[in-house]
């Protein structure tokens, strides 16, 4: 057993497989009725030793956004006392690297305690990894009067201060301290870099499947909060804080639900976009302007940048859907495009030109995953590089009719650990390849260690040089963007 004394009291951590292990750690206080839509609040100092030998409570949730969110629904016990933080180092002496990674889940569902999280890949490579928790759905993103915008991304930026503060007693380097995440965890890094209270508390990023769409302007948050509302009979944000959270659940998983499903521009605004309803909001306070404007007039956090995609990354997505037609696909396209000035007929037609070989299904998979991932990406990549280091990938071959590594596919591989008994794994993350696994984690590992131990040297990815690493089954090689003449077809 190991005891250490953190700001708030002491606390008894344990040694697993000679990993350091300190399991829901608070960074700030519970979300209790009362505290539930206010910002972070300061942990109050316990007497005696608090254990940390056992995951903790997650963010209350409900499966929302279909087949794929369910999936992403986090199955663990939730309760109110889930700000914390999952801790495992190689050592307490030294001052190692650090890596602190933010879940997905379309910014509702998901936790930094599911099971792929706590294989100890990064500690056991040599570096201080950090899980965290933070509040989703409209306890993290309801825009409301009285109350702070962005607070999942405050209690975030709340937990990065508590690295800073505390990560030296567990061997990490706060001047070393890599913020990293994948689909909404990835949404989150990169709009943490636009947000001035989050500079200087990271010195890298890592930006997987998610870049810069995520993000709403104020009016058209409040249309997500005047449905919400409206379904518990329009209360005060007193009674809010009071209503039963069964209650809240049920009408944030209507208002996900529907949203992802029926999307209406003139409902919804620019949710329709991503389709996901609970986003950050520009706010004067916390966000003035979204991700890629910042980066565009170099406003974000300028530090090195780890940023990719896998290579169909709608097809998850897309498995909801079967004979389509090309009208349908328009269909189904034109609210998402609206908000650009586009129709569903014009998107499609311009697809059908470029991918003459893409049936219905094929190009519905390839506008909407561009419009998501590969176009958002790309455009802010190429803003980042003119200001500091910018290394892109993709992740998968790419198949016909829009077909390869689907959404999330490259986490086993990242989150891969030599010897590790993947048996309590989800079934999805359990069957991969060791081979082609070691390189992938070896590259995550080099890019948070700042070494080059691996044989790949990374070409930086700018305007003049579009090298992209290409990571497949094969192995992993520098190309040329891939995705990159797809941006041309938006403008």
């Amino acid at each position: 057993m190991t005891r250490i004394m953190i700001e708030s009291g002491a606390i008894e951590g344990f040694t697993e497989n000679g990993i350091l292990t300190f399991l829901s750690v608070p960074y700030a206080a519970p979300i209790v009725r009362g505290n539930r839509f206010a910002a972070p609040q300061d942990v109050t100092p316990w007497t005696g030793v608090r254990s940390a030998h056992r995951l903790g409570a997650v963010c209350p949730q409900t499966p929302t956004y279909g087949p794929v969110g369910k999936g992403a629904t986090s199955t663990l016990d939730a309760g109110e006392d889930f700000l914390t933080l999952n801790i495992r180092s190689p050592a307490r002496e030294g001052k190692a690297p650090v890596l602190v990674w933010l879940h997905g889940g379309g910014y509702a569902v998901g936790s930094g305690n599911e099971p792929l999280l706590q294989t100890g890949a990064f500690a056991a490579s040599g570096i201080v990894e950090v899980t965290l928790n933070y509040r989703l759905g409209a306890l993290g993103f309801l825009s409301l009067d009285g109350a702070p915008e962005n607070r999942g991304l405050l209690d975030i930026i709340k937990a990065l201060e508590w690295v800073q503060k505390h990560i030296a007693l567990f061997g990490g380097d706060p001047e070393r301290v890599t913020l990293a995440g994948r689909s909404a965890g990835g949404f989150a890094v990169s709009t943490l870099m636009a947000m001035p209270a989050a500079k200087g508390l990271f010195s890298r990023t890592m930006i997987q499947s998610g870049a810069t769409p995520a993000v709403l302007p104020h009016k058209d948050a409040r249309l997500t909060a005047q449905r919400f509302l409206k379904r518990l009979g329009q209360p005060s944000l007193q009674i809010l804080e009071e209503i039963p959270i069964h209650q809240l659940l049920a009408a944030q998983q209507e208002i996900c639900n529907e949203s992802y499903e029926q999307h209406d521009f003139t409902r919804d605004g620019r949710v329709t976009i991503v389709g996901i309803p609970f986003q950050p909001v520009i706010d004067a306070a916390s966000l003035p302007l979204d991700p890629e404007t910042a980066a565009v007039q170099g406003l974000v956090t300028q530090v090195p940048v780890m940023i990719g995609t896998t290579s169909a990354e709608y097809l998850s997505h897309s498995s909801v859907h079967s004979h389509l037609t090309f009208a349908d696909t328009a269909r189904l396209l034109d609210p998402r495009v609206q908000p650009l000035g586009l129709s569903g007929t014009d998107i499609v037609n311009r697809y059908r030109d470029a991918l003459p070989h893409h049936d219905p299904l094929g190009i519905w998979r390839a506008v909407a995953g561009d419009l998501v991932f590969q176009n958002p990406t790309t455009r802010y990549a190429l803003a980042l590089s003119k200001f500091q280091l910018v290394h892109k990938y993709l992740f998968g071959g790419i198949g016909p009719n829009e077909t390869g590594a689907p959404h999330g596919a490259e986490l086993a591989n990242v989150w891969w650990r030599e010897g590790y008994n993947r048996a309590n794994l989800p079934t999805r993350y359990q069957d991969v390849d060791p081979k082609i696994s070691r390189i992938i984690h070896n590259i995550w590992r080099d890019f948070v260690s700042v070494e080059e131990r691996s044989e790949i040297r990374w070409e930086a990815f700018s305007t003049n040089n579009k090298a992209t690493l290409s990571i497949t089954k094969d192995g992993a090689a520098i190309c040329t963007d891939l995705f990159y003449p797809r941006v041309c077809l938006w403008t």
